[in-house]
């Protein structure tokens, strides 16, 4: 069985997400990659804390390219004001149309909140492509906030 464009694509956001494995805690791995017309335009991941997040890297390499394209994101874009503005109001200024995302953001500062404020602007959202890869790669982020 031939695997799905958007599974091979979020596949490959979560390869990027592990080049930084290792060097990111107490953030996330996060790999983001922009598609538009089936091809590659721009990609990223998170490669350590205060840096720039995945989604922004791979918004800075498409350029206008971004407008009207898809991201893969390995986890929900944050919402809120950390070491880095949120990705959000990135996402929404470039012209992204659509966006799949393999899990939500555990982080009570994000869960859904990011979602729901892309919805919100008019991008359309799919969510849980390669969610069991997702979490696996996360495991460690995930667990400390299974406590709150």
């Amino acid at each position: 069985m031939a695997i799905s464009k958007h599974k091979q694509f979020m596949l490959r956001a979560i390869g990027l997400a592990r080049k930084a494995e290792g060097h990111t805690f107490p953030n996330p791995l996060v790999g983001a990659l922009i598609v538009k017309k089936g091809k590659i335009v721009g990609e990223g991941y998170h490669e350590k804390p205060g840096s720039a997040h995945a989604e922004i890297i791979a918004l800075k390499k498409a350029k206008k390219k971004a407008r009207s394209a898809s991201l893969y994101i390995s986890l929900e874009p944050c919402a809120h004001y950390g070491k880095t503005p949120p990705c959000v109001n990135s996402i929404i200024k470039s012209g992204i149309k659509r966006l799949y995302v393999a899990m939500k953001d555990p982080n009570p500062l994000v869960n859904g909140r990011g979602l729901n404020l892309l919805r919100k602007n008019g991008i359309k959202i799919k969510t849980g492509i390669c969610r069991k890869e997702a979490k696996r790669l996360n495991k460690v982020y995930i667990d400390v906030y299974r406590h709150y």
